[in-house]
């Protein structure tokens, strides 16, 4: 017997004992539960259970609980409508919605400040009306929900409508050097102004040439009671601030300012220190010694990552100071995230406002102005979101920017032309195309960098003819000019060109001392026959002042649209007479199809924060290198990015090509931006 039922378990199968134990265990579990459902108090009666003659069961009616799709209320549910609200001025916000609903449009009707753009197609209103709004969609019959401006922005901008912003602009100046005073221009004064009425700390992001130099000395020597002043520069400008101090300041005498020339130098009874970024980062401790009541941080931007040695020790010695000046053209060169680490020296709890100061943490800004996002490998803030509303806030609580088209209409404006190499003076390699192809499949991070950096070292070497042709002709135009390139192979190529043709020229590269640097410079600005200043863009972008030229000479690209601004200021700037030609020379299939649309990519993001490049390649004239019968070659700026691509695979495969040339290019912008840092740790000035 019990083998037998052992068996049949073994089997799959149970005696007729179990299945029939089984069926009356059911049949007793759903008599409980119809005794439940009849005992259970509800709000309406419950229906009685239908006797099934088939089965001798008691069954219930099945309550009408479940989800119906052809029930007409399913037809009209409510969709729900998002909205955000940011600021677009100082004193107006705009609450953009995501889909238009009427009822919705009556509420906004009713604010009394109410405005439509019709060209956005989006409302704004009033600060004060912020709040009342909000509480009148909270409780709105639509269903609505709407991201609010923080509280704490609220309350920044709130307090900026309360204070008297004329009277910002007007200080008492007559603490500071009558020959600094009298030198001023007036949108200079009030870069001064500006400084004081924020204490002394404050980012002046002026355009390139309109003096931020004496704005600082200005705002310095007004808060002279709270020296020994700090300067920290870029290595290869430190001269040029010592003399700026003797002409502008000569109340300060001569052996108040020191060099602070190694690691193993000291700090004495200074009044003015004057270090480069990279020996304060060696020799911080010497300085955490010594309390300096005002730093000066020039070219601010090369502190945009907080994770470098040169920004974690210009931290430490932020802390201690009273007053704190960034000075930068170039605020944000790619990204708005890259602006927090600048402006946490100055207000180092930015964004939060307190009766004290502001705060805010690298999250709350990243969220807000960079379209932060989290993912499984932590905070991405490498986009752009709000920027009307940073613009506005950067501007009244710690930043003053002017362009040259708007403070300085005297100064000559900038033509821009692109010069198309000649084709055939391109001299692309076999292995040019290979790596080309190689950046348009599935290669891990690691492969991208190496045949990225490769294939723009290739370039170099591709462009070498065709730019020496092209600087041949300058050269036998005796015009004055500059001459920038990135590797150095090209700068040599250049100089001796120069040297063949009996041209006069300097060279200032990263290989360039500060001492002989102050030399080439003056030789350059002082005698009419030196024709050509031969210049790295890495090395010689800031710092310069070359006015006696005016036509600059771009022989390769640079990604960073800020770099190349800066370069092209070495010129047009304060003490130029003249119109400013700038010259881009770029050659079709090399690394320069990559390069345009970054930079314009790059262009977009900060003119919409209000961080405006004076730098536009939309409106440029584009003209084709004339020698060897090449034809005009204006399309190169609508090119498909696909350098591998053949004119005769583009006829026979149009269509398949420009579906491929999408997805290969935006993937190889996304690699651009994510690998900016890997590039800006390269030691530039000394690739071939």
């Amino acid at each position: 017997m019990y083998q037998k039922k052992d068996i049949n378990r073994h089997n799959g199968k149970c005696s007729l004992e179990e299945i029939e134990k089984k069926r009356l265990l059911a049949l007793q579990r759903r008599q409980q539960a119809l005794l439940k459902i009849q005992t259970t108090p509800s709000s309406s009666p419950v229906q009685q259970p239908k006797y099934n003659n088939s089965t001798n069961v008691m069954r219930p009616n099945k309550l009408n609980n479940r989800f119906n799709p052809m029930e007409t209320k399913n037809f009209f549910n409510r969709t729900v409508v998002t909205g955000k609200c940011y600021m677009i001025s100082g004193e107006r916000f705009a609450l953009e919605t995501s889909s238009f609903a009427s009822s919705v449009i009556e509420t906004f009707k009713t604010v009394p400040s109410r405005s439509y753009d019709v060209k956005s197609r989006i409302w704004n209103f009033h600060i004060n009306d912020h709040d009342s709004l909000i509480q009148k969609l909270m409780h709105h019959e639509s269903n609505i929900s709407v991201t609010r401006i923080p509280q704490t922005v609220l309350q920044i901008f709130k307090k900026s409508l309360k204070s008297d912003d004329e009277n910002i602009f007007k200080q008492d100046l007559s603490k500071i050097d009558k020959k600094l005073i009298d030198s001023l221009m007036p949108f200079q004064q009030d870069g001064i102004c500006f400084g004081i009425s924020k204490n002394g700390r404050c980012i002046i992001a002026d355009d390139m040439g309109l003096g931020k130099t004496i704005q600082a000395l200005g705002i310095a020597h007004y808060f002279q009671e709270s020296w020994p002043l700090l300067i920290v520069v870029p290595s290869s400008v430190r001269y040029q601030w010592s003399e700026a101090i003797y002409e502008f300041l000569p109340s300060i005498p001569m052996h108040y300012v020191h060099h602070f020339a190694s690691a193993r130098d000291c700090i004495g009874d200074d009044k003015v220190t004057i270090i480069s970024y990279d020996l304060l980062a060696r020799a911080v401790h010497t300085f955490e010694k010594h309390i300096f009541g005002f730093v000066i941080l020039d070219e601010s931007h090369v502190l945009k990552s907080n994770k470098t040695a040169r920004f974690q020790a210009a931290q430490r010695i932020c802390t201690h100071a009273r007053h704190v000046i960034l000075l930068t053209g170039t605020p944000a060169l790619s990204r708005p995230i890259e602006l927090h680490s600048q402006i946490s020296l100055i207000l180092p709890r930015f964004m939060r406002f307190l009766l004290e100061a502001l705060s805010c943490s690298y999250e709350d800004y990243g969220v807000r102005y960079c379209a932060g996002q989290r993912s499984v490998f932590g905070w991405d803030f490498t986009g752009s979101s709000n920027m009307q509303e940073l613009q506005s806030l950067l501007k009244i609580t710690c930043m003053i920017r002017r362009l040259k088209v708007d403070v300085l209409s005297q100064l000559p404006s900038k033509i821009r032309q692109v010069i198309i190499l000649d084709p055939t003076l391109i001299k692309t390699r076999k292995r040019m195309n290979e790596m080309s192809k190689q950046l348009q499949t599935n290669i891990t991070n690691s492969e991208r960098h190496n045949t990225l950096l490769q294939y723009y070292t290739d370039s170099s070497f591709a462009r070498l003819k065709g730019v020496c042709d092209y600087v041949t002709n300058l050269f036998e135009n005796k015009r004055k000019c500059l001459l920038y390139a990135h590797h150095q192979n090209i700068l040599d190529a250049i100089c001796k060109v120069a040297e063949s043709m009996n041209i006069k020229f300097i060279r200032i590269d990263g290989k360039t001392n500060p001492e002989q640097r102050k030399q080439q410079i003056d030789q350059f600005q002082e005698q009419d026959d030196c024709l050509a200043a031969v210049l790295s863009i890495t090395a010689a972008n800031a710092g310069v002042t070359l006015t006696a030229a005016h036509l600059v000479v771009f022989t390769e690209l640079f990604w960073n649209p800020g770099i190349l601004c800066q370069a092209e200021d070495r010129v047009h700037r304060i003490g130029q007479n003249d119109n400013v030609i700038i010259q881009y020379l770029v050659a079709k299939d090399t690394a320069d199809d990559y390069i345009w649309p970054l930079i314009k990519k790059k262009l977009n993001v900060l003119n919409a924060a209000g961080l405006d490049q004076d730098l536009s390649i939309d409106n440029v004239d584009i003209t084709a290198q004339k020698e060897h019968g090449q034809q005009d070659l204006i399309s190169f700026m609508n090119i498909s990015l696909s350098p591998g691509m053949k004119s005769q695979s583009q006829k026979d495969n149009k269509q398949d090509n420009d579906s491929g040339a999408s997805t290969s290019t935006n993937d190889l912008k996304q690699l651009l931006e994510v690998d900016e840092e890997y590039f800006d740790s390269c030691s530039w000035d000394d690739i071939a």
